[in-house]
């Protein structure tokens, strides 16, 4: 169920040609996808942006306009000075942009690009709290670094701020359809690098919690390579003839319950054996809008307005381990979480203030999700300057830069008036 706030979340989905929001706020009744075009089938936000004779950005799809026009009252600049296209790539290859004699670096790009997306939404963001969930195939650091730094340009707290890749999202958008849809197994297909690849959502309901895994079974090429010269009609049949094998590897010895299309590639003119195939006994869909939707049921989670359903998705960018410290907390011994596991690592964030009582080292524990021994990490803090017992305060803050790769940073502050802080600072990596 969902509840009411004046709240407003985003799921933003990006990728090598375009954006894709869906939004929820309460003026609707359930998630909304929009675009640049009243369109829902054509709801794509171009990836490429120019500037107008004012210097204004604009999103731009490439294409040079014909003429000056009208639009919204007000006159039209006839030719715009300057533009960039395939913004996406030149983020991802951490380029140095220059457009009408000015540099500008990925995270300002994206910044600017993520404003005219939001303004799209001007009259929603008034006077509501915004959470936004972005969404690209890949989730590395790189990525996860400048989306978080662009979203901050444009006014955001690192707290309203929620990423995940692809297939998390997948997961999300499946979970919050009709339980019949996922009783058992779910396919996702989709094409890219220029392949049919299928996906495969198997929700493992012996573990407690119940553990969700998004699986590639089968890959098929659809390059020129493959089609060895081959004329229109023949490739056609060829095309459905590949993708009819790929299902077959996909459903073999499983029971799929329902079965996602993801985007325009796949067309009844060419692969109608196939989706015959895949409608048999089986619920299919095809549409476009699935990950940026799986987004924003992801961040609907996260901030309370639709509850879990119980089920942790183990993806690649899940954290498997607890990490914690044994301290004294309001004069009794006991276990400090730092982070939990079973949440991906580009959301694990955590700062703490504690006071030393004689201990020149900081002991920080591991340990499995799953059933297994704790491990005692040691941290030495070499040149930290002798003082009474508690009268050493330290910052501790704790981070992944990957699923398996913990960063601790530890800092002096001193205490208080008493003692200056010696401005020194200690980092520590853990490995998994």
């Amino acid at each position: 169920m969902i509840q009411a706030t004046n709240e407003l979340v985003l799921g933003i989905e990006l990728n090598e040609q375009y954006a894709q929001i869906t939004y929820y706020h309460q003026s609707v009744k359930e998630p909304m996808t929009l675009g640049a075009s009243s369109d829902a089938e054509h709801a794509l936000l171009p990836m490429g942006m120019r500037q107008d004779g004012r210097g204004k950005w604009r999103l731009w799809d490439g294409k040079e306009e014909q003429a000056a026009g009208q639009k919204n009252g007000e006159k039209q600049i006839a030719q715009d000075r300057s533009g960039i296209t395939d913004l996406y790539n030149k983020i991802a290859r951490q380029e140095q942009v220059f457009c009408n004699g000015r540099s500008y670096v990925p995270a300002e790009l994206l910044a600017a690009y993520f404003q005219l997306c939001l303004s799209k939404l001007k009259l929603l963001t008034q006077e509501t709290r915004l959470h936004v969930m972005a969404t690209v195939r890949e989730l590395d650091d790189w990525w996860s670094t400048v989306i978080v730094e662009a979203l901050e340009r444009n006014g955001l707290d690192r707290k309203q701020i929620y990423l995940q890749d692809y297939l998390s999202s997948f997961f999300y958008h499946t979970i919050n359809q009709k339980k019949e849809l996922w009783y058992q197994d779910v396919a996702l297909l989709t094409y890219e690098d220029e392949a049919i690849v299928g996906y495969v959502l198997h929700i493992d309901r012996s573990t407690r919690p119940a553990i969700a895994t998004v699986t590639p079974v089968a890959r098929q090429p659809m390059n020129e390579e493959v089609r060895a010269g081959r004329g229109d009609t023949e490739w056609q049949k060829e095309k459905d003839r590949l993708f009819f094998e790929l299902l077959k590897k996909v459903f073999e010895r499983r029971n799929v319950s329902a079965s996602y299309l993801m985007g325009d590639y796949f067309n009844k003119s060419w692969a109608e054996r196939s989706i015959q195939f895949l409608c048999y006994k089986r619920h299919a869909f095809q549409g476009r809008n699935l990950y940026s939707k799986g987004a924003c049921y992801a961040v609907m989670e996260r901030v309370g307005m639709i509850e879990g359903h119980g089920i942790i998705f183990g993806g690649r960018d899940m954290i498997e381990r607890n990490i914690g410290m044994e301290m004294r907390v309001r004069g009794k011994e006991t276990y400090y979480p730092l982070v939990s596991a079973g949440i991906n690592w580009y959301e694990a964030h955590h700062v703490c203030e504690f006071i030393l009582n004689g201990e020149r080292e900081i002991r920080v524990l591991s340990r499995p999700m799953a059933e297994g021994e704790s491990i005692l990490h040691t941290m030495r803090l070499p040149g930290l300057p002798a003082r009474p017992d508690r009268a050493t305060k330290l910052r501790m803050t704790v981070w992944f830069s990957s699923a398996t790769c913990c960063q601790i940073e530890v800092e002096d502050l001193g205490f208080g008036g008493l003692y200056r802080s010696s401005g020194l600072c200690w980092k520590r990596e853990l490995r998994f």
